[in-house]
């Protein structure tokens, strides 16, 4: 209905009706509109995600992607083809606002949990040796976004579950590529 009349025509209500729920179950399932359209919501840190991202034996860049795609699979979904969306986008482009806001929602999420992380005691050896924690956790975060915008563009007709499954190939892509600069430089 949405990618018919567009966006801006198409009314909660008449969602709500079409799905055959009433619009208080439509917000259970979508925050708004544009949300049902895109297929997204809030973003959110499981337990189980943050469990792995303490305890992976994976050096701490690879431990960051996999924590930012995990948090965005909360907001995008498992099962969402990233060229989907863009195509839904770039057709109505008053919904990019809203995936930009999904976008750094997850990736203030991972922020606090690197910051955390960093002003914690416990704090792993790697983190200690960062310099000033807050610009290290957001230049390792700022790369990990790079990194993920990366593989999703490598694979845009994958979903969430594709790209985490090349989570490590790609971040050893730019590593090489970053160390060939500093070998060259």
């Amino acid at each position: 209905m949405a990618l018919e009349d567009g966006p801006v025509s198409v009314t909660i209500e008449a969602v709500a009706a079409l799905a055959g729920v009433s619009k208080r179950t439509f917000f259970n399932y979508f925050p708004t509109k544009e949300d049902a359209i895109l297929g997204t919501r809030d973003p959110s840190v499981s337990e189980e995600l943050l469990e792995q991202f303490r305890t992976s034996d994976a050096d701490l860049l690879t431990r960051i992607v996999r924590i930012l795609t995990g948090v965005m699979s909360t907001s995008l979904g498992r099962g969402h083809a990233y060229q989907t969306r863009r195509d839904i986008i770039a057709r109505y482009p008053e919904l990019k606002g809203r995936m930009m806001q999904h976008i750094n929602a997850a990736e203030q999420l991972v922020e606090e949990i690197l910051q955390e992380r960093i002003d914690s005691d416990a704090a792993e050896e790697t983190l200690n040796l960062l310099p000033d924690g807050q610009d290290s956790a957001r230049a390792l975060l700022m790369l990990a976004g790079t990194i993920t915008r990366y593989a999703y563009r490598s694979d845009p007709q994958g979903t969430v579950a594709d790209i985490e499954l090349h989570i490590d190939s790609t971040v050893k892509i730019f590593r090489e590529v970053m160390q060939s600069t500093h070998d060259n430089a």
